[in-house]
């Protein structure tokens, strides 16, 4: 009862609040007024949509083994990467933590692993697998130069393998309630914060379309959006996008 009174007074303090700062967008703030035609304004189970993305496909799954709680999801059922190999025809996890990876090998016994540094290159042996699919999933954050790996990405790898990115969402309900509170709710290994127009930028930049991008929530598999977030998508907790090369005449 006190999580539905709590989301009613959160729903109407939303509308007060748009309605009462419409005008920002007025006048000079118009200027600053960015069309997004390739963004969907819907939110949806981050999980959810990562797993039924990857069915019946081949996979890459870079920063897979989600340093440092490895173990503990890997004790606790919840490892992404886990539940990405239970549908897909074929996985491969990629991470840049040796010892992590270590880690999941023992603890999991799966050895279809290897390391890699998505700011460096990409070896012949992650190479020579034919992907439909690159999950790259909460990473680009945590990388000192984002337009690198996304550079290196659009060189490595075939025309026909789709991008499937997520990232914190820069006006997430955590991210509005913590600045009204004047501090900031953020990873202390975050470089970056994105939005939907910026997260497009980089990708186009660099070779690559958006095929389809909404919002997400961090939920566990299964959990159903409520419908105060479902009226507010775009205070989600994540962008979620899929990007495919342009492809290149011959």
């Amino acid at each position: 009862m006190i999580g539905k009174i709590r989301w009613l007074i959160i729903s109407i303090c939303f509308a007060i609040l748009k309605k009462a700062m419409k005008y920002r967008l007025k006048g000079n703030g118009v200027q600053w007024i960015q069309p997004l035609p390739f963004l969907k304004n819907s939110v949806v189970n981050r999980e959810d949509f990562i797993i039924e993305f990857s069915k019946e496909k081949n996979v890459l799954h870079i920063g897979f083994t989600d340093y440092p709680f490895t173990a503990e999801k890997l004790k606790q059922n919840s490892l992404l990467h886990t539940k990405i190999k239970q549908v897909a025809s074929f996985v491969l996890g990629v991470d840049n933590n040796q010892e992590s990876i270590n880690n999941y090998v023992k603890l999991s016994g799966d050895t279809q692993v290897m390391y890699a540094d998505v700011l460096a290159n990409y070896s012949s042996d992650i190479l020579k697998y034919n992907y439909d699919v690159i999950v790259f999933a909460e990473v680009l954050e945590h990388l000192q130069n984002p337009t690198k790996a996304i550079a290196l990405m659009s060189k490595s790898f075939k025309n026909n393998t789709k991008v499937l990115v997520t990232v914190p969402n820069y006006t997430s309900l955590d991210s509005i309630s913590a600045s009204l509170n004047k501090t900031e709710s953020i990873h202390p290994h975050h470089y970056w914060y994105f939005s939907p127009y910026t997260l497009n930028k980089l990708f186009v930049e660099q070779g690559f379309i958006c095929e389809q991008m909404c919002f997400g929530m961090y939920y566990n598999t299964g959990v159903a959006v409520n419908s105060v977030l479902q009226n507010n998508a775009f205070t989600g907790d994540c962008i979620i996008a899929v990007f495919s090369p342009q492809k290149i005449a011959t």
